[in-house]
């Protein structure tokens, strides 16, 4: 059951592999790249490989179907710390359990500050910000098993200049998590799909993953991801080691590649409800070095 559940989760990633190849042949740089930049300190730190791990608020973000794994409500946030070019970027998210399955809601918000404007005559024209906001609408169930789920989001761009520019853009995610057993979940997601702004085509992205549970406290993921018109494939794998050091006090240790990049992490968790989560994460690209994410989540 094991094997053939896997060989399908691989053959799904195939045809989506093949599907973004429709198309265009070259590389591009995709629109809105701020959408593949991963949420939760806990999640970075793991090297973005949480597509089979999502159970609470973030799920929203990485796989809506991992919302049918809240118990009741489960909020988290997230701030970027020493980012370069004087960008931001942060996180809110809150979900909660219903007769009817899950609902989430999600805010993402990217932007830089102080870039010199000047017209077309080279006179300066004064700073001006860009701003880029995400609004995840979630819906997730459980069906035994098998978890599903859906987005629906909203895309709102402003730049701040001398005329000001906005646009706004919709889309849709969804997703999948098998749980093999309860050493083993598989997860499957599609991203933007269909998804345009200012009548530009966000590239899809699909991922697989698998989590596995080997041992009590280790959480071992695995990802694999291919966006749209993009000739490479990113792996993501990671690690984490939870223990319970006092009366409800728990700490973790995670450690993670993305793609090359290397990331470390660290997180504190109070009577299984509260966790402060950090992660120094090295971002793809030269330009953009490293920073460090800071986490707050609560479960109930």
């Amino acid at each position: 059951m094991r094997r053939k559940t896997i060989l399908i989760g691989l053959a799904l990633f195939m045809l989506v592999v093949g599907y973004s190849q429709v198309t265009l042949a070259e590389d591009f740089t995709y629109t809105m790249p701020m959408l593949r930049m991963g949420v939760g300190a806990r999640a970075l730190a793991m090297g973005g490989a949480y597509v089979a791990v999502a159970n609470d608020a973030t799920a929203g973000y990485w796989n809506p179907a991992g919302l049918s794994q809240i118990e009741k409500v489960s909020f988290a946030s997230m701030i970027a710390a020493n980012m370069t070019a004087d960008r931001k970027y942060n996180y809110l998210a809150i979900a909660g359990k219903f007769n009817f399955g899950s609902l989430g809601f999600s805010w993402l918000n990217s932007g830089t500050s102080d870039i010199a404007g000047y017209s077309g005559s080279a006179t300066p024209t004064g700073d001006f910000g860009f701003n880029d906001h995400v609004f995840l609408f979630s819906y997730g169930n459980a069906l035994e098993k098998l978890q599903v789920g859906f987005n629906f989001k909203v895309i709102h761009s402003r730049a701040d200049a001398t005329k000001s520019y906005s646009a706004t853009g919709v889309g849709f995610d969804a997703g999948v998590i098998f749980k093999i057993d309860d050493k083993v979940h598989l997860g499957v997601t599609a991203s933007d799909l269909g998804t345009k702004i200012d009548g530009e085509d966000v590239a899809a992205n699909f991922r697989v993953g698998v989590a596995m549970y080997p041992v009590e406290g280790f959480t071992i993921p695995l990802d694999i991801e291919k966006t749209q018109n993009m000739s490479e494939i990113k792996l993501r794998t990671g690690a984490e080691y939870s223990y319970q050091f006092a009366d409800d006090y728990f700490a973790a240790m995670r450690a993670g590649v993305n793609d090359g990049n290397f990331a470390i992490g660290v997180g504190l968790t109070i009577m299984t409800r509260y966790a402060i989560d950090y992660a120094y994460v090295s971002e793809q690209g030269d330009v953009f070095e490293e920073n460090h994410k800071i986490s707050v989540s609560v479960n109930w």
